[in-house]
């Protein structure tokens, strides 16, 4: 057993407390990553013996487990995981990866990343594919694209019932992926029943000018929902989008409670013609309740197509939109 003073790893070294779940099962493992100290030539099992990448934990778990991965940190970029290859296919199920850094919800230390050369590519930094996951308090950002004509992603989610708590998702990383038009930070693709809370979705030092999107469901995505989300931006140009949902794209509604959009006009941001785009036949609804903020866009969604519905608001275009307080 691994004890530390602080109380910080207990039971077998799994670290309890600072809001982290209780992850393992009977059978369960845990392995420790640490990017600054670590050697995926090492075991794993014990923070003495981490591993250098998230990939290489992964690579030891065991589908259904209820595994898990901790991403240990040394509060700088140099903690960061360098993965070679992406995407990072998450295909396992009850199998979990936790940042211990501190929480701050925004470009947390506890982050994963490509090298420079496994960046160059459209695809994300991690495809979960799997189901009943949990990801908390880490960054998962595609950093090392700095080229144009690369459209590149975040994260891709085509599981179900997965959980992302306090993970800051960034797939727009730099002004050329910025002007590429599909790019996207979070890309749903017919995934189910996800919940995303508390997480931060995209970055506003970085420019983008075309019709890309913080956020796009695709394939039938089902009742997936957004709780305490922030979803920043900066742009030269009114096409960019918080949501976009494509003809299809959803099934029965995504939901949107408490989250804040923000386009940073008053940084020099150019003001969004739309907030969100959603196909007249996308095939569900957009539900955006009453305590959702929306700033940097002159209308909700510019296309009255009957399916994305705001709360409180008495129906207008602009109804949903945060105002600039006056006395």
């Amino acid at each position: 057993m691994t004890t530390y003073a602080d109380g910080v790893f207990q039971y077998g070294g799994m670290p309890v407390g600072g809001g982290m779940l209780p992850l393992m099962g009977g059978d369960a493992k845990v392995f420790f990553v640490d990017p600054a100290n670590g050697s995926d030539g090492n075991t794993g099992l014990s923070p003495e013996q981490a591993l250098d990448t998230v990939g290489a934990a992964y690579a030891k778990c065991t589908d259904k487990s209820g595994d898990t991965i901790y991403l240990l940190n040394d509060g700088n970029t140099s903690g960061s995981s360098r993965e070679a290859t992406i995407p990072l296919t998450w295909a396992h199920d009850n199998v979990h990866l936790v940042g211990l850094c501190a929480p701050t919800g925004i470009s947390q230390r506890a982050r994963i990343t490509p090298v420079s050369t496994a960046a160059l590519t459209a695809a994300p930094v991690i495809d979960v594919t799997g189901s009943g996951n949990v990801f908390a308090n880490l960054q998962i950002a595609h950093f090392g694209a700095d080229t144009d004509a690369i459209a590149t992603q975040g994260v891709a989610v085509s599981g179900s019932r997965n959980y992302f708590h306090n993970v800051h998702i960034v797939g727009i990383v730099n002004d050329h992926t910025g002007d590429e038009a599909t790019g996207v930070d979070l890309l749903i693709d017919g995934g189910s029943e996800n919940l995303f809370k508390h997480c931060t979705i995209g970055v506003d030092t970085v420019v983008r000018s075309q019709a890309n999107a913080s956020l796009e469901l695709t394939t039938g995505a089902a009742r997936n929902v957004f709780e305490d989300c922030l979803f920043p931006m900066t742009t030269d140009a009114g096409t960019p989008l918080f949501v976009k949902i494509a003809s299809g794209g959803i099934d029965r509604f995504v939901q949107f409670k408490r989250c804040s959009m923000i386009n940073a006009m008053e940084s020099g941001a150019t003001i969004l013609t739309s907030a969100v785009s959603v196909h007249n036949t996308a095939g569900g609804l957009l539900l955006i309740d009453g305590g959702t903020q929306i700033v940097g866009a002159s209308n909700v969604a510019a296309a009255d197509n009957g399916n994305v519905y705001v709360d409180g608001v008495g129906g207008a275009a602009t109804g949903g939109l945060s105002i600039i307080a006056t006395q």
